[in-house]
């Protein structure tokens, strides 16, 4: 009779799980569609987390953390995309669809959303506060919603508003993927065990080349560590958002978020003064963060034999794939094909007629094709590319680097063609990750087995290179993700806006 009357022990906490992630670039010809996102691996239910189990991603990190601290993860959605240009309202409409039926059938006391924080959809250019928003009126006011960034993200006060908490990655190259869900996961339970949760934003106008955010670089090394000076106390989490530069919306610039918890009254205090304190070193340092280019040619003649030290790495960050670039500007190639040294050199551009014409030719076939600018000729011109072709293939790209760790990037049909004068070209139908020297591999080539590679990224092939190439050359290049932003028009971002205008 007595254990009859005895309570029924509580069951764990269920606590939704969703990951939307796609960077935008709004300067970026070609529009990112539902397509993009099956292409990548559209996931939902059980599938994003068998599917994701085991990568170094944010929602891996956080239904592993849950599920080991004894709630139910409950995971609703799975989406990554290529950064590109600006999402079609169809695929945005389908995104948000998913994951606010997903979450109504939850039955979720909590929820953790994992988002990249730079999507913009068209008609909407904060897509990921709409997201948190359509969250937040399905769970209600009271249940706990936490929501993680990528240090990219352009954090806007609306999210602040409908989340109970904000965080983000703290390093750049990004290798704290899992960890930074696991960082979500633990504010949820804390949440979830009663603790009063709130983050504040402090912002100021200024864009930061993305090859000068390296966090172990100044300036940002200082503010980084300006954050973990701050946490303790009511202080849980202080996070960095530089913004990725290639958005042209309202609302953008440099962010630092702050979350605490306790009393709203005294913990906001102090939070904001946390966040407005760091946000103003960061003002004040913002001349350090200026970057200098190299042009194409000077870049080509520092190519020297490698010797068993590794290859230069050529960084053609204006046309980066994962800054929401086309990947298809041939201007180096170019002008690797003037040099005639001999040296061994590698390079990608996507193309997908030459990709085409180099299938048909088939292994060992000659071809004499025109390559680049297929998707984006507002840069550069289509070069004429001769060679052998070395390898095809389909299938995608498993990332082995430290960042984004066994996540698979589809990259569709590819060929290798050899130029037979040291010259190596990787075609793709869809952008290959250079900055992972597994993009490379999957063709056969191994970066350490040349003189030179060209890298189509900004920083985080810091990362997938680190200690096996000799340098690095930042070439001085226009495109949709170049670091002089003096190239680009920016229209519907707030002005003044630094480097762009003089701000006092």
């Amino acid at each position: 009779m007595g254990d009859a009357l005895m309570a029924a022990p509580a069951r764990p906490a269920r606590v939704a799980v969703a990951s939307v992630i796609q960077e935008t670039n709004t300067f970026s010809p070609r529009a990112t569609t539902l397509d993009d996102f099956t292409a990548q691996g559209l996931w939902t239910g059980a599938e994003a987390d068998r599917c994701s189990r085991g990568t170094n991603t944010e929602i891996a990190g956080a239904l592993t953390a849950l599920a080991g601290a004894g709630a139910e993860p409950v995971p609703l959605l799975r989406a990554w995309a290529m950064s590109g240009g600006t999402l079609t309202g169809d695929a945005f409409a389908v995104l948000r669809g998913l994951l606010v039926d997903g979450l109504a059938a939850a039955r979720a006391d909590a929820a953790l959303l994992c988002l990249h924080g730079a999507l913009v959809a068209d008609g909407e250019p904060a897509a990921d506060a709409a997201l948190v928003e359509a969250a937040r009126a399905v769970l209600g006011p009271d249940r706990p919603l936490v929501v993680t960034h990528d240090l990219h993200a352009n954090v806007t006060a609306r999210i602040v508003a409908a989340a109970d908490a904000v965080l983000g990655f703290h390093t750049y190259p990004h290798v704290d993927q899992g960890d930074t869900g696991r960082r979500g996961a633990a504010l949820v339970l804390r949440a979830l065990a009663g603790e009063r949760l709130g983050t504040v934003l402090a912002k100021r106008p200024m864009l930061v080349p993305a090859e000068s955010q390296a966090v172990a670089d100044p300036p940002m090394r200082r503010l980084r560590e300006l954050a973990d000076a701050a946490t303790g106390g009511d202080v849980l989490d202080v996070s960095l958002f530089p913004v990725q530069p290639w958005l042209d919306v309202p609302e953008l610039g440099f962010a630092v978020t702050v979350t605490h918890h306790g009393d709203p009254a005294t913990a906001r205090i102090t939070a904001g003064e946390a966040a407005e304190r760091i946000a103003d070193a960061a003002w004040a340092g913002r001349s350090g963060f200026a970057v200098h280019p190299v042009p194409v040619d000077e870049a080509v003649r520092r190519i020297t034999p490698a010797a068993g030290a590794g290859p230069l790495l050529l960084v053609q960050s204006a046309d980066s794939p994962t800054a929401g670039a086309t990947a298809d500007d041939a201007t180096v190639i170019g002008a690797l094909l003037h040099d005639d040294r001999g040296l061994r050199v590698y390079a990608t551009v996507v193309d997908a007629p030459a990709v085409a014409a180099s299938r048909a030719a088939g292994t060992g076939g000659r071809v004499d094709i025109e390559v680049g600018a297929t998707l984006d000729d507002r840069w550069s011109r289509p070069v004429r590319l001769a060679g052998t072709v070395r390898r095809t293939g389909a299938g995608p790209v498993l990332l082995t680097g430290a960042s984004m760790t066994g996540q698979p990037v589809a990259i569709g049909g590819w060929a290798s063609v050899d130029t037979g004068r040291g010259l190596v070209v990787l075609v793709t139908e869809r952008p290959v990750p250079t900055f992972d020297p597994a993009g490379y591999r999957h063709a056969g080539l191994d970066p350490a087995d040349a003189d030179a590679v060209l890298v189509r990224s900004a920083t985080m092939y810091r990362a997938g290179y680190q200690g096996c190439h000799r340098g690095a050359v930042l070439l001085d290049l226009p495109g949709a993700s170049t670091p002089r932003f003096d190239y680009l028009r920016f229209e519907r971002a707030p002005r003044p806006l630094y480097p762009i205008d003089e701000v006092p």
